[in-house]
């Protein structure tokens, strides 16, 4: 049951770590980073949107290169610390009904300005991982 639970946080996390880097490609050709040959490999007929590529990223685990699974252990990581170290900002500035880590980053990068020394330093650090 623990070891379920422990499968089904890190899917949802690795999820809305991946949604954070695919959300604004416009083609799984233009994947790029150490997952980009297991998108291009494995999802490169899967239409971006949804989802799917995340989902597709997902089902072939088994088929990632290792750089590929320690770069999204990463990336979900650093997203926990942006929870912690914004954890104010979060509140202030982006109240949301059902917020998701895609959300909140958004919401961090819009509001910028206003945000602590701390916080803006892990969404610049973030930024620049996902460039």
């Amino acid at each position: 049951m623990l070891r379920n639970f422990k499968f089904g946080k890190l899917f949802f996390m690795m999820s809305t770590v991946l949604a954070c880097m695919i959300v604004s490609l416009p083609s799984a050709a233009q994947f790029t980073g150490p997952c980009a040959d297991t998108v291009s490999k494995y999802c490169k007929d899967v239409t971006p949107g949804g989802g799917r590529i995340i989902q597709c990223l997902n089902d072939h685990r088994d088929d990632q290169s290792l750089k590929c699974r320690d770069w999204i252990e990463a990336q979900t990581k650093s997203m926990n610390e942006l929870n912690t170290v914004c954890a104010k900002e979060i509140v202030t500035s982006c109240n949301f009904d059902s917020p998701d880590n895609i959300r909140i980053y958004r919401c961090l990068v819009n509001n910028y300005a206003g945000l602590s020394f701390d916080c803006k330093d892990k969404v610049r650090e973030i930024k620049e991982r996902l460039q």
